[in-house]
C-alpha cells in the first residue's frame, strides 16, 4: 500500500508495453476512481493479461452496487494466469486482493478465506509478507469466532501483530489497518474506552483516498461504541459520518441497523423499525450475494483441489522419471568409473613395468661399472705389485750383482792413466746409479715414513732437475698422514697427470696444490700449456688416461673436473673425503 513509492518506480522503470495497464491499477486502488481501460486490446503477454483482470476486479468494486462475484472472478482469472507464468510478486498481489474482497464480503464463521491465506503463506519471502499474513491471520480469525469473545487463537495471532507493529512508525501502510484491529480486541474485551482510542488513532491516519472504506467502518464504530455507552448524542454525529462514507449493500446494511438501535434508544420506535424493517431486507439481498459468492468460491476450491491432486500425480510422475533418470546416471556414472579405474589400473601397471625395466637397466649400468672399477682397482695393484717386484729385483738382485761387481773392478790393479779403464770404471758407476735410482722410482715413491706430500714434493724436485719443466707444490692443512692406500693411489694419478703435461701439455710450468678440510681434500693440478678440447678428448680417449682418472676418483666416492680452453691451459680439480 505504499502507493507513492509504487508511481515512483514505474516512472523509473518504465516498460512501454506493461507501463500503460499497471498505471491504470495504481490509480484504481490508490485514489479509488474508476478508470476507463480498453479491454479488447490484444494482450501482449501473460503479465499484461493478468493485470487486465486484476483491473477489472478493481473497477467493479468502486461501482454502486458492485458485484463482488464478477470482482472475484476476475482476481481468480488474474491468480490462476500468474501461478502459471510462475510471477511471485504478481501472485502475492492477486491473493491480496482476494483476502481484502472476502474481509468486506464474507460472513462470520466462513471459512473460504483459508485457501488463499495459505497460498500466500508459502509465498512470504520478506518482512512486510510476514506483516500482512499476521494482519488477515487476525482480521479472519475474528471472522472464524461465531461468539464475539476473545478466544484463545485470536489473542495470540493478535500478539504476533503487536510484535511487528512494536518497532513500526505509525506512518507504515498498514497502521491504519493495526490499530482499527486493536480497537476491535478492546471492544470484544469491553473495554469500550479503549476501543474508542485506537479507532480514533486509526482516523487520524486516514488521509488517503484508499483508506476511504476503513475510514466509513471506523465511523460506524465509534458511533456504536457512543452508543453501548449511552452518549447517543455522539453516537449520531459518529453515524452520520459513516453513512456519508459507507459504499454498496453492505454499508448501508451496517448504518441502518445501528439507525434503528440509535432510535430505539431515543424511544422513537417507529422510526426504528422503519430501519430495522430496512436493515432486514438489506440482509436477505447480501445474504443472497454471499450464497452466490460462497458457492463461487466452494467451486474454486474443489478446482484448487482437482488441481493439487493433478499436481501430486504429476509430481510422482516426474519423481518416478527422475529416479529411473538417477538411475541410469547412477549406472552410467559406475561404467564410468570402472573404465577409468581400468584404464588407470592398466596404465599404472604399464608405469610400473616401465620402471621396473628402467630399474634393471640401472642396476646393470651400476654392476658394470663396479665391475670395470674392480678391473681397474685389480689392474692397479696389479701394477703396484709388478713395480715393486722389479724394484725389489733391480734392488737386491741387480744392484748387489752390480756392487759386487764395481767392488772387485775397484780392486783390480789397473793402470789409472788408461783411458779406456777410466771409462769403463765411469760407465760401471753410471750403470749402478741408474740401477738404484729405477729400483726407487718403481718402488713407488710413497715410503712407509714419508707420506703424499713428501713423495710429491720428491717427484716435482726430480722434475725440476730437468729443467724442462717447473713443478711446484703448496700444501695448506695437509699436516695428518692418510691411509696408506688412498696416498698410494692419490701418487699414482698425480704422476699419470704430471706426465700427461709432460708429453701433450708443452707447458712450461705446472702447480699441485693441496688443501685440506675437516672431512675433505681438495687437489688442484694446473698448467700453463696449450689446453685441448675435453668433449673432444672424451670421444677419442680409448686407454687408460683421464677416463681411467676419473673412475678411480669416482671409486673413491670423488669428484673429478677439468677445465681447459684451448690455448689458455688446464686446471683439474679433485675433491675426495677423506
Amino acid at each position: 500500500m505504499d502507493y507513492e513509492c509504487a508511481s515512483h518506480k514505474i516512472e523509473i522503470q518504465r516498460d512501454e508495453e506493461l507501463s500503460n495497464p499497471i498505471e491504470v491499477l495504481l490509480k484504481i486502488v490508490q485514489f479509488q476512481e474508476s478508470q476507463h481501460f480498453d479491454q479488447g486490446l490484444p494482450k501482449t503477454s501473460s503479465i499484461d493479461s493478468t493485470i487486465t483482470h486484476l483491473i477489472i476486479g478493481h473497477n467493479e468494486l468502486l461501482k454502486e452496487n458492485y458485484s463482488s462475484i464478477k470482482s472475484y472472478e476476475a482476481f481468480s482469472r488474474a491468480l490462476n494466469i500468474s501461478n502459471t507464468i510462475g510471477n511471485k510478486e504478481l501472485t502475492k498481489f492477486c491473493i491480496i486482493s482476494i483476502l481484502q474482497l472476502l474481509r468486506k464480503e464474507i460472513f462470520i464463521g466462513s471459512r473460504q478465506f483459508e485457501i488463499y491465506l495459505n497460498q500466500f503463506r508459502d509465498l512470504i519471502d520478506s518482512r512486510d509478507d510476514e506483516i500482512i499474513l499476521a494482519y488477515f491471520d487476525v482480521v479472519f480469525s475474528s471472522k472464524e469466532n461465531e461468539d464475539l469473545t476473545v478466544d484463545e487463537g485470536y489473542a495470540k495471532k493478535m500478539e504476533k501483530l503487536d510484535m511487528y507493529f512494536e518497532h513500526l512508525p505509525r506512518t507504515h501502510p498498514y497502521f491504519p489497518y493495526y490499530a482499527y484491529e486493536k480497537g476491535a480486541q478492546f471492544k470484544l474485551g469491553d473495554a469500550y474506552g479503549e476501543a474508542t482510542t485506537w479507532f480514533k488513532n486509526a482516523l487520524d491516519y486516514c488521509d488517503k483516498p484508499h483508506l476511504n472504506n476503513l475510514k466509513s467502518t471506523l465511523y460506524w464504530q465509534l458511533s456504536h461504541n457512543y452508543l453501548l455507552g449511552g452518549n447517543l448524542q455522539n453516537a449520531e454525529f459518529y453515524l452520520r459520518l459513516s453513512e456519508e462514507w459507507s459504499t454498496g449493500l453492505r454499508g448501508q446494511f451496517y448504518d441502518h441497523r445501528l439507525k434503528a438501535w440509535i432510535l430505539d434508544a431515543k424511544k422513537e420506535f417507529d422510526s426504528a423499525y422503519y430501519y430495522l424493517n430496512s436493515s432486514v431486507e438489506l440482509e436477505y439481498k447480501m445474504g443472497a450475494k454471499n450464497n452466490t459468492l460462497e458457492t463461487a468460491l466452494l467451486s474454486v476450491e474443489n478446482e484448487t483441489e482437482k488441481l493439487k491432486l493433478d499436481k501430486l500425480q504429476l509430481d510422482n510422475r516426474r519423481k518416478t522419471n527422475q529416479n529411473y533418470l538417477i538411475m541410469a546416471l547412477a549406472l552410467l556414472a559406475i561404467g564410468t568409473t570402472t573404465a577409468v579405474f581400468l584404464q588407470k589400473n592398466a596404465t599404472r601397471k604399464r608405469q610400473l613395468a616401465e620402471q621396473t625395466a628402467l630399474l634393471e637397466q640401472q642396476k646393470v649400468a651400476t654392476l658394470l661399472k663396479e665391475q670395470e672399477l674392480v678391473s681397474i682397482d685389480a689392474m692397479i695393484a696389479g701394477q703396484e705389485k709388478e713395480r715393486q717386484k722389479v724394484a725389489n729385483e733391480l734392488h737386491d738382485d741387480l744392484g748387489s750383482l752390480m756392487a759386487t761387481v764395481k767392488l772387485h773392478f775397484d780392486n783390480v790393479k789397473v793402470d789409472e792413466k788408461d783411458p779406456a779403464m777410466k771409462k769403463a770404471q765411469d760407465l760401471l758407476e753410471k750403470a749402478y746409479q741408474k740401477i738404484r735410482g729405477m729400483a726407487h722410482a718403481k718402488n713407488s715413491g710413497v715410503m712407509a715414513n714419508q707420506g703424499l706430500l713428501p713423495a710429491v714434493q720428491k717427484m716435482a724436485k726430480t722434475i725440476n732437475e730437468t729443467n724442462a719443466l717447473q713443478v711446484t707444490v703448496e700444501d695448506f692443512g695437509l699436516s695428518d698422514r692418510m691411509e696408506n692406500s688412498l696416498e698410494l693411489t692419490l701418487f699414482r694419478i698425480l704422476q699419470e697427470l704430471v706426465a700427461n703435461i709432460i708429453k701433450h701439455a708443452k707447458a712450461t710450468r705446472a702447480n699441485i696444490q693441496f688443501t685440506q678440510h675437516e672431512d675433505s681434500l681438495n687437489i688442484i693440478v694446473e698448467d700453463n700449456g696449450k689446453g685441448f678440447d675435453m668433449s673432444a678428448v672424451r670421444r677419442n680417449d680409448h686407454g687408460m688416461g683421464l677416463g681411467t682418472i676419473e673412475k678411480r676418483i669416482e671409486h673413491l666416492e670423488g669428484s673429478f673436473t677439468v677445465d681447459s680452453v684451448p690455448g689458455k691451459g688446464t686446471s683439474i680439480l679433485i675433491d675426495i673425503p677423506v
